[in-house]
């Protein structure tokens, strides 16, 4: 997992993998057009993302998720959002088993999850092996980007 602001990418970038440099810095590109709802084309199905507007949700109705296809870079656009993150451990048991079509399994939030609370021009970046809870906040309208990153191009 990688947390950073987009105020010091300039000196952050520098340190991050080509392809997570790519996604934001293509994203940040996209983002100067104010983009509506919606996919935003980047490589295919290899790199895109995605644009959306929800209301937060209040932790205890939120389950975690995990992918294994992608790589996902959540960026806040507006509002506020808090995103628990727990690492993969052995004994972590899936509440909806993996889908392969949608490159997903949901899982409760773990005892040691760790809370990430993201301002505009914050974002996360969440590996195969991170477990994420994004979308949630004391009801507050959040509009954020979420970049995915086809595993196979790192």
């Amino acid at each position: 997992m990688i947390l950073g602001s987009m105020s010091l990418w300039e000196n952050q970038c520098k340190f991050e993998h080509p392809v997570i440099v790519t996604a934001i810095e293509e994203l940040n590109k996209a983002l100067k057009e104010n983009p509506a709802e919606g996919r935003i084309e980047i490589n295919g199905d290899k790199m895109y993302a995605s644009i959306m507007e929800f209301d937060a949700k209040p932790m205890e109705e939120q389950l975690a998720e995990k992918h294994e296809l992608y790589i996902d870079v959540h960026y806040l656009i507006e509002g506020e959002e808090t995103i628990g993150w727990s690492s993969l451990r052995e004994d972590t048991k899936a509440s909806k088993p993996y889908d392969s079509e949608q490159d997903y399994a949901l899982y409760e939030p773990s005892q040691d999850e760790t809370l990430l609370h993201l301002k505009p021009g914050m974002f996360a970046v969440f590996f195969p092996n991170d477990i994420h809870r994004p979308g949630m906040g004391q009801s507050t309208r959040i509009k954020k980007a979420v970049v995915k990153i086809h595993v196979g191009l790192l």
